[in-house]
């Protein structure tokens, strides 16, 4: 396949008018728009082989990758069937996501249990119509209860590690990342469990202090659940997670960017402090991403979406109805980012977080052919995971 005519942003700069040439959901070559090929009426040769796709007015970047979302659709991942599984990646593919870690709360061992065999019986399917998904993210249930956010207190529990072993194996080893609690009893040798386990430690839902945060970084910690949320905040004599997040150079860190989680200040000094390599957009969706006002559930709880933030009926933030195409909106238009520098932490960081970045996350020849077409106002017109059409706009490409 070749698409041509688009402006691609790739990590030298911008091609105007380029062309992608992809071959086995590869990216095969990226060229400008002459580059020397003779034939009358053909595209650099290739036509008689490949099915051409005229992107003129549209830019190619590359595709999200969204490392915790709980849902979307109207579907949630702790719904336990792969039909919810494949609504939700769906539907954050037409918002360019193409790659996934559904996300987890704290729910009971058995339903935990039956989650994560989810990801068993989902190894060999053939590749989702949406978002590929990349491995579950364990968000509990080994969190602080006193910092428990919108998770359910009743699943919340102390480190194991003869649950996370039963969890890998019932997943086939398909868990990627876990976030916990550095404080709690047993969580630093479960920190480094974890790490030997190939998996990767995040910190969140904590009431951790600065030198708790720096003892599980030394245990194999190596990343932050989205940013300011959650956890202990900053004093000057008392820095707490917050401090550590935003001075320690081992922590990489995730954020929600949908104007409600965070102040713009504070996303402004996150920035400053971490810069964009090291900082990842993440969703935190809910089943209401991709859905109208009104009443959904997050971990078995009664959540509410109105006014654009997703809510438990007492008020408390509970996940959101974000996509990533707005939080990379919300860089851009609210915090004047470049388009570069969004979308690399739409895409590129949480690949390089993910120890994928040297297949996903940028487009480039060899990488996979994860591509998203967006329109001047930054609004997706088309995604492609692997080179195949998961989302197309109804009269968009010719």
């Amino acid at each position: 396949m070749i698409i041509k005519g688009a402006d691609i942003l790739t990590p030298q700069g911008i091609i105007e008018s380029g062309i992608i040439e992809i071959k086995d959901g590869i990216i095969t070559r990226i060229s400008p728009p002459e580059c020397g090929c003779e034939g009358a009426g053909r595209t650099c040769g290739c036509v008689d082989e490949h099915s051409v796709i005229d992107a003129t007015g549209l830019t190619v970047v590359p595709g999200f990758i969204d490392i915790h979302a709980h849902g979307g659709g109207g579907c949630d991942i702790e719904d336990g069937n792969f039909e919810s599984l494949e609504k939700m990646c769906i539907t954050h593919a037409a918002h360019g996501t193409t790659g996934i870690l559904p996300a987890t709360t704290s729910p009971p061992r058995g339903l935990l249990l039956e989650v994560a065999g989810l990801f068993r019986s989902y190894t060999g399917r053939p590749t989702s119509r949406g978002a590929e998904v990349l491995g579950i993210h364990l968000e509990g249930p080994w969190l602080n209860p006193k910092m428990k956010g919108a998770q359910p207190l009743s699943g919340i529990r102390r480190p194991s590690i003869d649950e996370l072993d039963r969890l890998i194996d019932a997943s086939s080893g398909n868990i990627r990342m876990v976030t916990l609690a550095p404080e709690m009893p047993g969580a630093l040798d479960l920190i480094r469990h974890a790490k030997d386990s190939g998996l990767i430690v995040s910190l969140g839902h904590s009431s951790g202090t600065y030198d708790q945060v720096l003892a599980a970084v030394d245990k194999g910690a190596t990343h932050i659940t989205h940013a300011y949320n959650a956890m202990s905040g900053l004093h000057h004599r008392n820095p707490g997670m917050v401090g550590a997040m935003l001075s320690c150079d081992r922590l990489t860190v995730d954020v929600i960017l949908d104007g409600f989680h965070i102040h713009r200040a504070a996303a402004k000094i996150l920035l400053k402090c971490k810069g964009k390599d090291n900082v990842a957009l993440i969703t935190d969706a809910t089943m209401a991403a991709g859905m109208p006002e009104g009443e959904y559930e997050l971990g078995g709880q009664k959540v509410i979406h109105k006014d654009g933030a997703v809510r438990l009926p007492d008020g408390t933030l509970a996940g959101s109805a974000l996509t990533m195409d707005k939080a990379v909106r919300y860089l851009v238009l609210e915090l004047g980012c470049s388009l570069s520098d969004a979308v690399k932490m739409a895409s590129q960081t949480p690949a390089r977080i993910l120890g994928l970045d040297k297949k996903k996350g940028s487009v480039e020849v060899g990488k996979d052919a994860d591509l998203v077409l967006l329109d001047k106002d930054l609004q997706v017109k088309a995604t492609f995971v692997c080179g195949d059409p998961v989302y197309v706009q109804e009269g968009v490409l010719r």
